[in-house]
This record gives C-alpha cells, structure tokens and sequence, in this order.
C-alpha cells in the first residue's frame, strides 16, 4: 500500500461528568460542575481504515476551543494528505502554524490529530501500535493515581487500599501548602499516614502540581526522603526550567517532570540540563505519537525512566514500546461506558491491547450521551 490520502477529518467535542467517588473531585472547575472536557477526532481516508485521536482538558473549558482548531484550521490542511505518512502530515501542521504552537489549543490539536494518522498506520500495518513503534513489552506496570490535596485522611487511604487491592505497588498523592483541617492531615502526617498504611516495601510518590519555590522544594525534598518518597513531581513552576534545574541539583529526591512539556525541544532541554530522572509526557499534550517516541528515545539516550501522564489506555502501548518504560499512571477517572475496550488491571499491570491499531475506541453510546451540546 502505497498511500491512504486523508478524505476528512471528524472532531465531537465532549463533556464528561464526573461521579461521586473522592478521586473524581479531580475535574471539578472553579465554581463550576464536575467534569472533563475531550476532544474526539476521526481521521478518514479514502478506500482504507480511520484511525482515532483525542486529546483531554482538564475541567472541560477548552475542549470547544480545541475542537474549533482542528475543524477550521488543521483539518483543511490534513485533508488530502498521506495517512501512512504521520510525520509529513505533522510536520506540515506544525509548520504552518508556529505561531500558535508554542503549546495548549494548537499543540492539544495537532497531538490528537496525529495519534489518529499513527492509530491508522498500525490499522493499515495489520499490527499493535506497541509492535510498530518497537514492542518491547506487552505487559506495563502501572501505579494508583489520586490522593487529591482536599481527601479526607480517611478517604486517602481508602483510594490507597483500592488499588492496593488491584496488585498495584506504587502509589501518587498530591502535596503542596496543605494546612492540618477537620478530618485532614498536614503534608508530612499524611505522607506518615500512608507509610505507616502501605508498609515500608510499597512505592509512594509524591506529586506537588508546581507549588513551590525552589528553596521550600529542597525543604521538602528532605522530608519526603525520610519517608521513602521514591520521586517528586512538579515541585516548581513547569515553565521555569532554572528553578527544576536548581531543585533537581538539590534535591534528595529524584525529579519527575513533563505533564505541561510541549514537542521534544521541551524535553530536550530538561534532558541536557540535567532537570529530572523522570520525565513524563501526555500523549494529548507533548505533541502526540510522534512526539512521544522521540521523548522516548530522549529517555534512553539520557539513561532517565520514561513514565507517562494520565491516558492510560493509549499511554500503555507508547510507554510498552521503549526499553526506557518504568510505569503508567492509572487513575480510574472516566465512565465505564466511556471505552468500546475499557482496560482492566491485572497483578498490578495493563496489557497492552493486541488488535491493530492503538486499540482505543469510543464506545458509540459515549459518543451520543457525552457529546458537548
């Protein structure tokens, strides 16, 4: 097969609510209804398969901004090109728009776009995506994802014991300018609270979302080595590569950063400068497949752990791919009527899904209920 050419491009932009459960308060907006915003796209082309992309916001605010990228400035110029040919097709998006793609809307765009031309590359392949992009493994350890800073105590270690229940070993909590309330611990009695719950041979990490100066980063770094943090994430702004750069020099912790990284020049930096041990791309934000496996190959060629962040239906198979692989976050956020094939956790780990293609799909419900009115 010589050539797919891109026929249209079909974008829903959705609105996902939220349940009950203590972990979901993570998609909550200010002031506003609980809730995740995602943008679905539909890649076409003509005499051969579709292939799936999306991208998600946090709160929902965006994704009809996000959507509106895609139809009136990507799609027309998608249209007509080589599917088989992912990187041309990004590299001619990026292009054309530098303007915009410094990050957030057009990089949100472009990176669903293109994990739905490389979704169809596997497809047209007969093949995984995991096994195009390298397939070193097929079974990925993920680690349990919550431990939001307003949990009760007692609702911090049922999200604990939950996962702990799936064979998961590791475990994310967020820290950062907690103050000791009705049923709620300060950072360091919670970071004890969890110890003491999971035992000294669990893995705790520890996820500070960019609330600290660098001087109080390096405080804190102190602290969550005493109780056998194995990493710390986003202890500073994400933009200021000099502050990860002066933490990651002091810190008693290793590093992680990469959630709010844009294209490989962001990563690259971090690499050479010596800013983290861990980075930890979102495939709908870093600039999509293409973007990944370069992060990917960034991880192994700087001997730092390759990790990713949320998407785990679509991350186990980018992260299963590269030697460099540790982990992928798992947090159970969405509907289970959400995924066509939702993935469900085994011994602690995801298989990475074996029909060809990245094997995620939107089930058709989900996509008549959720769609943004």
């Amino acid at each position: 097969m010589e050539k797919l050419e891109i026929e249209s491009v079909e974008v829903v932009p959705l609105r996902i609510p939220l349940g009950d459960s203590p972990i979901h308060r993570f998609g909550r907006d200010a002031g506003g209804p609980r809730g995740f915003g995602c943008t679905a796209i539909w890649v076409h082309t003509k005499g051969g398969p579709s292939g799936f992309g999306y991208c998600f916001q946090t709160g929902g605010g965006a994704t009809a901004s996000v959507a509106a990228f895609v139809r009136d400035v990507l799609a027309p110029r998608a249209t007509g090109q080589d599917a088989l040919a992912p990187e041309a097709v990004w590299h001619s998006l990026w292009r054309a728009n530098t303007s915009a793609m410094r990050g957030g809307i057009a990089a949100w765009a472009l990176s669903a776009l293109d994990t739905a031309c490389w979704d169809i590359v596997a497809k047209a392949a007969g093949l995984p995506l995991h096994r195009v992009l390298g397939g070193f493994r097929s079974r990925v350890p993920v680690y349990g994802s919550g431990g939001l800073r307003d949990f009760a105590d007692s609702e911090l270690v049922e999200e604990l014991n939950s996962f702990v229940a799936q064979g998961i070993t590791a475990y994310k909590f967020k820290i950062g300018g907690l103050a000791a309330t009705a049923g709620q611990s300060t950072d360091e009695q919670r970071i004890a609270l969890l110890r003491k719950e999971a035992g000294d041979d669990f893995t705790l990490y520890a996820d500070a979302n960019q609330a600290y100066t660098p001087a109080e980063a390096v405080e804190v770094a102190a602290m969550l080595r005493h109780y056998g943090v194995a990493w710390f994430e986003e202890p500073v702004p994400a933009d200021s590569v000099d502050d990860i750069v002066q933490v990651a020099s002091e810190s008693a912790v290793p590093i992680a950063v990469g959630e709010n990284v844009y294209f490989r020049w962001g990563f690259r930096e971090l690499c050479t400068r010596g800013a983290a041990a861990i980075l930890q791309p979102d495939v709908g934000v870093c600039g999509g497949v293409t973007e990944f496996r370069k992060v990917a190959a960034l991880a192994e060629s700087f001997n730092l752990a390759l990790c990713s962040h949320l998407a785990h239906e679509i991350s186990v198979s980018l992260v299963g791919a590269s030697p460099a692989g540790m982990t992928v976050e798992y947090a159970d956020l969405l509907p289970h009527d959400f995924w066509a094939r939702p993935l469900e956790v085994r011994d602690g780990c995801l298989e990475v899904p074996g029909v060809p293609g990245h094997g995620v799909e939107l089930a058709p419900e989900a996509r008549e209920r959720y769609a943004l009115k």
